[in-house]
């Protein structure tokens, strides 16, 4: 009896491994997706983090669509892009964190499918190399590693942990889509390189150049895209063969280092800088450690020991941080660890040399880590972030994936050790997510790892703080103060902390200490605001609103609380102005509208106190105070129904509101309803509120004549 095989397929290769079944692609697109969810779809519940605040929460420009021209002129312009995806995920999301982080994971999905068809390019390029004619016996074997390596490279950029600051942090979208274009540029290149006709190759072409310029207003990494792709031409393309060791041709190199030059050009001109100010005369303190003064020839020095910083991440992505404490390199034996840095490159230059010819994927993969790692010398006030792996990551994974092709020469031994990586990977990431949740969960992570950061602590201080629990805020801003006792931020949430316990002679001495510091501290002098106008000393506390007003002039709390002591003051012109300016900079400042519909209320404008109202209740719906302004404004007009309605709304929403029931009483006197009316007094009195006696005189006696 014979027993029937299942059949295969005509090539004898499973249907899932064969390029020419018809699902062949869409299965590995929803491998993808489910893969991606499984490790993402947890940070869709999460909320902003760090520089979400700074960037998104507090940002005014992204909140209206004819403030975003502001963005061009406040932010660095090689941020622009990323600025423009923030307002216009404001406008659908407002500050609701989930639609952000849709958002971060589809671009991560749409980088990992560039990251796909660029490898299944690079692949179909150099498939003349050894890499599938002497490793793998059978031309079967040799033909599934070709089809299902690129796919492997994908889910490898997919799932590995170095990704997660880039995706689950909402902020560094700025990485993920300067990695799009990044990719889309070089590999638009590539497509055009191998183009058969002319004209496919123009479009082509200008399709890299327009991804290159957009790049640039993207993130500054895309200056170096000609490097990349004066590197492909020489490990693919010199000659048109992958074993020639002479260079391109000398008019393909001119054109690319014309092109290169121009994209530089127009990078130093968005910048506005030079290579002399960058790194002879760049001088900041380091965020990355305290005490640290950054110079351009030891920042340049520590991306030694960061670079393998980095490889290890990509090796082993274990005990990752979103805040290093990172010391200068002094030297390049203080510590040592710079020397074998440099070291480590040079190395890897040797390699891409020796290996250009046979395994030109290989070197090419080395070759995308050096020329993406390039711009990380350029020197700023942080030495690491962890999210700069997010595009070198792929040269890694390029060069490491076809390494192990190279060396393993049975495919299940290969794609069995690379699920089992992946596997691995994806757990990890999951777990690494998780410190994404929140504030407190962030910095609880960031303490344990840098434990000598002051940076650190003042984070968790914070985030205790909007927990409520005062008593672990004030231990984490001491431990702050105790790190660095120059560290104005801290100084300022304790005094914060302070106030909401009642200290105010401690809260006043952390403020004071705060802006003795940094002159320029904005949020200390705001903060000194709010204290003298808690104690009545109005002056005072318009000076310090002034003063913050003056170094941040796009403050809208500030505004906001300088038009309410106008307004108390009667100056209502001045107030009128704060309050739209702070509605300027804040279009969903619920506040700001409501307190300027009073001062149109008290200025007998009932007409634009109405409409700001409505502005406010749009906002916020459920404000019963905003309801019974509104009624007053229409009991003012003779709108007796109107004012009833928005009064008993305000009393669904606060069922003890005393002035809503009294004020819905006048109304209901108003138009007669007497015994309405002594219900609702009835109720003001059982709730203890007091009654104008002439009003009661006035329904006693009118309830009487009916």
């Amino acid at each position: 009896m014979h027993t029937a095989k299942r059949a295969i397929g005509n090539s004898g290769v499973h249907p899932f491994f064969n390029t020419s079944f018809r699902w062949y692609y869409q299965l590995r697109c929803l491998i993808l997706i489910l893969l991606g969810l499984a490790i993402y779809a947890q940070t869709f519940g999460f909320g902003f983090v760090f520089d979400d605040f700074n960037f998104i929460v507090n940002n005014p420009y992204i909140k209206r669509f004819d403030h975003i021209h502001y963005i061009w002129k406040t932010f660095p312009k090689t941020r622009t892009v990323g600025f423009y995806s923030f307002a216009l995920n404001y406008q659908i999301n407002r500050l609701h964190p989930q639609g952000y982080h849709i958002v971060n994971f589809a671009i991560h999905l749409v980088a990992v499918g560039l990251v796909w068809a660029f490898a299944h390019m690079l692949l179909k390029i150099a498939r003349q190399a050894p890499l599938l004619e002497t490793t793998h016996k059978s031309s079967r074997s040799a033909e599934r590693v070709y089809q299902d390596l690129p796919f492997i490279i994908a889910v490898l950029f997919l799932v590995h942990p170095c990704q997660t600051q880039a995706i689950s942090y909402i902020s560094q979208r700025f990485e993920s889509m300067a990695t799009v274009l990044y990719i889309s540029s070089v590999y638009f290149y590539l497509c055009g390189r191998i183009a058969p006709s002319k004209a496919k190759k123009i479009i082509l072409f200008i399709c890299s150049i327009g991804f290159a310029i957009i790049g640039i207003f993207t993130k500054e990494v895309a200056v170096t895209i000609p490097l990349m792709i004066l590197a492909v031409e020489w490990i693919f393309f010199s000659k048109n063969s992958l074993n020639s060791k002479r260079f391109p041709s000398w008019k393909t190199s001119l054109i690319i280092i014309i092109l290169g030059l121009a994209l530089f050009f127009l990078f130093m001109k968005i910048v506005r800088n030079d290579f002399i100010n960058i790194y002879f005369y760049f001088s900041t303190p380091s965020a990355s450690h305290d005490g640290d003064i950054i110079t351009g020839s030891k920042y340049v020095l520590t991306q030694m020991r960061v670079f393998l910083t980095f490889l290890r991440l990509l090796i082993f992505p274990f005990n990752q941080n979103v805040d290093y404490d990172y010391p200068l390199s002094q030297g390049f034996l203080n510590p040592p660890l710079t020397l074998l840095g440099f070291c480590s490159i040079g190395f890897i230059v040797f390699l891409i040399f020796r290996l250009r010819s046979k395994w030109p994927l290989i070197a090419f993969g080395l070759a995308w880590i050096l020329i993406t790692f390039l711009i990380n010398t350029a020197p700023r006030a942080h030495v690491i972030f962890e999210h700069k792996l997010y595009l070198i990551s792929f040269g890694f994974f390029l060069a490491t994936v076809c390494a192990l092709a190279a060396i393993i020469n049975y495919p299940r031994a290969l794609f069995g050790l690379l699920i089992t990586l992946i596997a691995a990977l994806s757990l990890v990431s999951y777990k690494r997510n998780q410190v994404w949740e929140n504030q407190l969960t962030l910095w609880d992570d960031v303490a344990q790892k840098s434990p000598y950061k002051a940076r650190a602590f003042n984070g968790l201080g914070t985030a205790w703080d909007q927990q409520g629990n005062f008593i672990q805020a004030l231990f984490n801003y001491n431990k702050a103060i105790e790190l660095n006792p120059y560290y104005a931020h801290a100084y300022n949430g304790r005094g914060n902390v302070y106030t909401k316990q009642g200290n105010f002679t401690q809260a006043l001495s952390d403020y004071t200490k705060a802006v003795e510091i940094d002159p320029n501290y904005a949020d200390a002098y705001y903060n000194l605001g709010i204290f003298y106008e808690n104690q009545g000393a109005l002056d005072q506390a318009l000076i310090n609103y002034n003063k913050a007003i003056k170094i941040n002039p796009d403050y809208p709390e500030a505004y906001y609380n300088r038009g309410n002591i106008f307004r108390n003051q009667t100056n209502f012109i001045q107030a009128l102005s704060d309050y739209s300016k702070a509605i300027d900079e804040n279009p969903d400042y619920e506040k700001a509208y409501m307190n300027r519909g009073n001062t149109y209320s008290r200025l007998n404008h009932f007409t634009q106190a109405i409409s700001d109202y409505n502005k406010a209740l749009a906002i916020n719906p459920h404000d019963a105070e905003v309801y019974i302004n509104r009624g007053t404004c229409y009991a003012q007009q003779g709108d007796f129904f109107q004012a009833l309605s928005d009064y008993s709304r305000s009393i669904r929403i606060n069922p003890e509101s005393i002035q809503g029931y009294y004020n819905r009483a006048a109304s209901y006197f108003e138009l007669k309803d007497f015994d309405r009316a002594w219900e609702d007094i009835y109720k003001v009195k059982s709730l203890g509120g007091k009654i104008n006696p002439k009003f009661l005189e006035d329904l006693k006696k009118y309830h009487r004549a009916y």
